[in-house]
C-alpha cells in the first residue's frame, strides 16, 4: 500500500520541480540587456562608437577651481564652443578641446593627425595624402596581403618567427617597442615628456596638446601667468582627463 502512494505521489512531486520560479524570485525579473554587455571594465577605452560628451562636463568646475587657486565666491562662467568648451572667471579663460567630435578610429589615425598638426611631419606609415575615408577604411582592413610563407619553396623561404623584431639579451626578449613614437621639440612646440603617450607645449598661445590612445587633448591656459606656470597648470587638467577617459567617463550619459 505505501509502495502504490508512492508512485501516485511521484508524478507530483515532478511537477513541482519542474514549474517555473515564483514572480518574487529576483532571478525570473532579470531580463537580457544590450548595455549590460558593453559594460565590463576596460570594454570603451579604444572604442569609437560613442561621441564624446561635452569637455567642461568630463573635466568639472571644481578641477578648475583647484588648479588654479580660486574661491567658492569666484564666479566662475562656462560656455560650450564648436570644438569644446571654456571657463572663465574675471578676464581669465581655460579652453579645453579633443581632437573631433569622438575618439580616433585607431592610435595610428590619432598620431598620424597629431603629428602633422603638432610635429609637422606625416606618419611614416602614412607618408602619402589620404582622406579621412582611406584611413578609416585601412585602419579596419590592414594593408593588403602578400601571400604567404606556403607560396615559397622551403629551399628559398628564411625562417622568421614572433620573435625576430624582439632580439634576445641574455636568454631575455627584448620589450615590445611602444606603438607611438616619443614627441620632439620643434617649431614652437616644445616636446613634454611622461604625459600621455606624447605631448606638446606652445608657449606662444598657452596651449597643451596631448596624444593619448586614440584620443587627441588640447587645453588653453589664458591668464596673465607666467608661461611656466600656465605649462603646469595645463599639464595638471590634462593629467585629470587622462584619468578621466581611463575610467571610461569621456562618453555622453545614456
Amino acid at each position: 500500500m505505501k509502495i502504490k502512494s508512492l508512485i501516485l505521489a511521484f508524478p507530483i512531486l515532478c511537477l513541482a520541480c519542474n514549474s517555473p520560479s515564483s514572480p518574487s524570485d529576483p532571478a525570473s525579473q532579470m531580463e537580457a540587456s544590450p548595455l549590460l554587455a558593453k559594460a565590463p571594465s576596460g570594454v570603451r577605452t579604444l572604442s569609437v562608437d560613442f561621441n564624446y560628451d561635452e569637455p567642461c562636463n568630463i573635466l568639472g568646475e571644481e578641477y578648475v577651481r583647484q588648479t588654479f587657486n580660486l574661491e567658492e565666491k569666484t564666479e566662475l562662467a562656462e560656455a560650450h564652443t564648436h570644438n569644446g568648451c571654456e571657463f572663465e572667471w574675471a578676464g581669465n579663460k581655460v579652453v579645453v578641446a579633443f581632437g573631433g567630435a569622438r575618439p580616433f578610429a585607431s592610435v595610428y589615425q590619432a598620431e598620424y593627425n597629431f603629428d602633422k598638426m603638432y610635429q609637422a611631419k606625416p606618419s611614416e606609415t602614412l607618408t602619402a595624402p589620404v582622406s579621412a575615408s582611406t584611413l578609416v577604411e585601412s585602419a579596419i582592413s590592414g594593408p593588403e596581403t602578400e601571400g604567404t610563407g606556403a607560396e615559397v619553396s622551403a629551399a628559398d623561404s628564411t625562417h622568421h618567427n614572433t620573435d625576430d623584431k624582439h632580439p634576445d639579451h641574455a636568454g631575455e626578449s627584448a620589450a615590445t617597442p611602444p606603438l607611438t613614437s616619443p614627441a620632439v621639440s620643434k617649431g614652437k612646440f616644445e616636446a613634454v615628456p611622461n604625459v600621455g603617450d606624447k605631448a606638446v607645449w606652445d608657449a606662444t598661445t598657452g596651449a597643451m596638446h596631448v596624444l593619448y590612445n586614440n584620443h587627441i587633448i588640447s587645453i588653453m591656459v589664458e591668464t596673465k601667468g607666467k608661461s611656466e606656470l600656465k605649462k603646469e597648470q595645463a599639464q595638471s587638467l590634462t593629467e585629470v582627463l587622462i584619468e578621466k577617459i581611463s575610467a571610461n567617463e569621456y562618453t555622453k550619459r545614456l
